[in-house]
């Protein structure tokens, strides 16, 4: 069984660092040690993020809406993670979504205080924090210029890749299927009919309301061999 210790050395903000600068930092820094039951919320939207927050145990699920309420992304993150770090600094520091014990889940707390005043003397963990947010801008940003909106299918999976803040994994997504076509710029009936060929070949599962995606790999790589078909027969018809 893994020690704290260990757990801690997978993060991405301590890598690199030994287990004896760890035990060190962790000897200074008041940590917060808390079990929640499945089912308890952990953050709710809205919540001040005053707190640097890892999941050391269990899985957690995260779910995230827009402003009008017209739809809702449920993602599935399993231990070891952080919660929403980039909520910790800048203009907004409130967590953007809610976050719920799939499992009973341990997580460990370190309040941004001893960030500020411990940690941030670390040349290795300013640089792991810098790399950690660069590289969530760097995703960001990409996701701009990769998406292809040429046609309904291409749109529909974009439309879920640019909200998903896990990239792999199970995603389930509450949204009226008119709400969706209306999105997207689509009619209801050629959205209802291109998710139930996508269902036929079990990357999405359909009820009521609701669109559940068993892998987002699988529907990614759905989505690039399709791009790469319509590039073939572009080429065909232009030859």
């Amino acid at each position: 069984m893994e020690t704290m210790y260990e757990t801690l050395l997978k993060m991405p903000l301590f890598q690199g660092l030994s287990e004896e600068e760890v035990t060190r930092i962790i000897g200074k820094v008041k940590l917060h040690f808390q079990k929640y039951r499945a089912g308890s919320v952990i953050f709710k939207r809205g919540d001040i993020c005053d707190k640097l927050t890892f999941l050391l145990k269990g899985e957690l699920m995260m779910e995230s809406s827009d402003k009008d309420n017209n739809f809702v992304l449920k993602e599935f993150e399993e231990a070891p993670s952080l919660i929403e770090l980039h909520s910790l600094f800048g203009i907004n520091t409130n967590y953007f979504s809610n976050f719920i014990a799939e499992t009973d889940v341990d997580l460990i707390s370190i309040d941004k205080s001893f960030i500020l005043t411990e940690l941030d003397k670390y040349d290795i963990f300013r640089l792991n924090f810098r790399n950690v947010i660069s590289n969530r801008a760097q995703q960001l940003h990409e996701k701009l210029w990769q998406n292809n909106y040429s046609c309904l299918e291409t749109k529909m999976i974009d439309f879920l890749l640019d909200r998903c803040e896990i990239s792999f994994g199970k995603k389930q997504l509450k949204i009226k299927m008119e709400d969706f076509a209306l999105i997207i710029g689509e009619t209801r009936l050629s959205v209802s009919k291109c998710l139930n060929n996508l269902e036929k070949e079990g990357l999405v599962f359909l009820r009521r309301t609701e669109i559940e995606i068993p892998d987002l790999n699988l529907l990614k790589e759905w989505k690039n061999r399709f791009l790469e078909s319509l590039s073939c027969n572009k080429e065909i018809v232009n030859q």
